[in-house]
């Protein structure tokens, strides 16, 4: 096989592979997905549920580090405009044994600079992403951080789903 063989077929695999299943957006290195529940109000559990059923790989998001939060928050600028504002999205974290981790299992650290201010806290048992300066009624650049719920049977009404 010649090298200009060799590199289209890479790049046509690269290109496959970075495809998002249908009604997930592209951010970063991830796939996500957007359960939006106007009026509704979902716990963090049924959120979990609701991803889940989207497809065999997908279920709440995570994000490895800030860069990748960042690039989601980049990307909901855009993504986020066909949506009415709202603040709140549930994301795959939790409080497993007093400790938090993602879904995965892998821990996250209390000094992330992913938390949002004074975050997490004592109560919280399961995470949710916020736009602060939405959240606050400034006009918001889109930056997402975590926050921890109050508690197990705290509602929201959008969930954050991620395709594996």
């Amino acid at each position: 096989m010649s090298l200009l063989a060799q590199v289209i077929l890479a790049s046509a695999v690269a290109l496959a592979a970075s495809q998002c299943p249908d009604e997930f957006f592209e951010a970063g290195s991830g796939c996500y997905a957007v359960i939006d529940e106007p009026g509704q109000n979902i716990t963090w559990s049924q959120c979990r549920s609701l991803c889940q059923e989207l497809n065999a790989d997908s279920d709440l998001a995570t994000f490895d580090n800030a860069e990748q939060l960042a690039a989601f928050s980049l990307a909901w600028l855009t993504e986020g405009a066909s949506y009415e504002d709202y603040p709140y999205m549930w994301i795959g974290v939790s409080k497993v044994d007093g400790e938090w981790q993602s879904l995965d299992g892998k821990p996250v650290s209390l000094q992330s600079d992913m938390w949002g201010e004074g975050h997490p806290h004592e109560m919280g048992t399961s995470a949710f992403l916020i736009d602060v300066t939405m959240a606050n009624g400034i006009e918001s650049y889109g930056r997402q951080y975590y926050h921890c719920s109050m508690g197990t049977f705290e509602f929201h009404r959008r969930c954050l789903c991620r395709s594996q």
